[in-house]
């Protein structure tokens, strides 16, 4: 029966509500950091793609996870300035992007090929960046995945990386039933950063906004951050243009330099933050 009950509640992640949206860097975002590709087999022999964004002086290592349907290059301009704030950007090509050469768009099969995809992805970023702070970051079903790395409890149990510092969870999806109950944020106890806007919603998924508050809501209090922007919809991490995404970079380098390095007066900005049209709460 419940077995039932979680394949019905993924079956709402199998329609594509968020595709990545096609993205075309051009002059200085196309010259900041560009992407490198390779691959890594699950032991099951399934090829995951990965795209790295190499920080050229680097600080820490983020592993990032996208949105159903979608793929890491739609936020290419995001990452990209993680990478030259100097965060290595790490992120696998989930089985259900419409990207992938074997593309399923089942929401179970989505859901368990992700684990393993960001599993393996975070060995990757230890082995091969030694001794760097790493931080989870995600878009919407990404963030989910992120979310549970940093300590979130689903159906299927705790999975949490205790390597992990920090989690950016962008358009952090509502309840899910069965999957994403309000218990399931109780265990999250890594610093985390929520983002979303007013008009973030997504129908028969997060028919209202607010639903996005609710890991930030119901984890436990202690560095936990939600910023909310005016006009602000479900795609703003990959379209945010002009004084919106100067915001996002702001705010989620800050968040990397505060709980991945350390650094008390980022955690100072981050604390302080405010800006027109945008809501900043803190627990």
């Amino acid at each position: 029966m419940i077995v039932r009950a979680v394949l019905a509640s993924l079956a709402l992640l199998s329609a594509p509500v968020t595709p990545a949206l096609a993205f075309s860097p051009s002059g200085a975002e196309a010259a900041a950091v560009a992407s490198t590709r390779q691959t890594l087999t699950t032991p099951d022999g399934r090829v995951v793609p990965l795209s790295t964004w190499t920080a050229p002086d680097e600080r820490g290592v983020v592993v990032f996870s996208h949105g159903f349907g979608g793929a890491p290059e739609a936020y290419q301009r995001l990452l990209s300035a993680w990478a030259a704030h100097g965060f290595t950007v790490i992120a696998p090509l989930h089985v259900d992007s419409q990207q992938h050469p074997d593309r399923s768009a089942n929401g179970q099969v989505a859901l368990t090929t992700r684990l393993e995809d960001l599993a393996l992805t975070r060995a990757v970023a230890e082995r091969e960046h030694l001794g760097k702070p790493l931080v989870v970051a995600g878009h919407s079903f990404g963030s989910l995945m992120s979310l549970i790395a940093g300590g979130a409890t689903t159906i299927l149990g705790p999975q949490g990386d205790p390597a992990v510092k920090g989690v950016i969870a962008l358009s952090s999806p509502g309840p899910i039933p069965v999957v994403v109950t309000p218990e399931t944020y109780r265990t999250l106890a890594a610093p985390l950063l929520v983002v979303t806007g007013d008009q973030d919603i997504v129908p028969g998924y997060a028919d209202d906004w607010r639903d996005h508050r609710l890991p930030f809501d119901t984890a436990p209090e202690g560095d936990k951050t939600l910023i909310v922007i005016a006009g602000g919809g479900h795609q703003t991490p990959a379209t945010a243009e002009g004084e919106q995404f100067d915001l996002l970079v702001r705010a989620t380098e800050d968040f990397l330099d505060a709980y991945a390095l350390g650094d008390a007066e980022a955690k100072g900005r981050l604390d302080a933050l405010s800006a027109p049209g945008v809501t900043v709460e803190h627990r």
